[in-house]
């Protein structure tokens, strides 16, 4: 699930993981609570990479089943 920037005018911005369907819909900020705007940047256009440790482990799940024993690339 990607990442989204929000804006609270009280907190600041903060990343949530969002759908793609409930991207642009407000946000309640976290902190406080109030209803915060999606930031629209145009400073990269490839989407973030998860960093938790799920998405890690998922990750990892998935190379170590793609290479199969006896594959020609390992």
């Amino acid at each position: 699930m990607p990442t989204y920037d929000y804006d609270c005018t009280a907190c600041g911005s903060f990343e949530a993981f969002r759908s793609l369907g409930q991207r642009n819909e407000p946000l309640n900020c976290p902190g406080c609570g109030l209803v915060a705007a999606r930031l629209l940047t145009l400073s990269s256009a490839e989407p973030r990479r998860a960093t938790s440790a799920h998405a890690q482990s998922v990750e990892s799940n998935y190379k170590r089943l793609s290479h199969r024993a006896g594959c020609a690339c390992c």
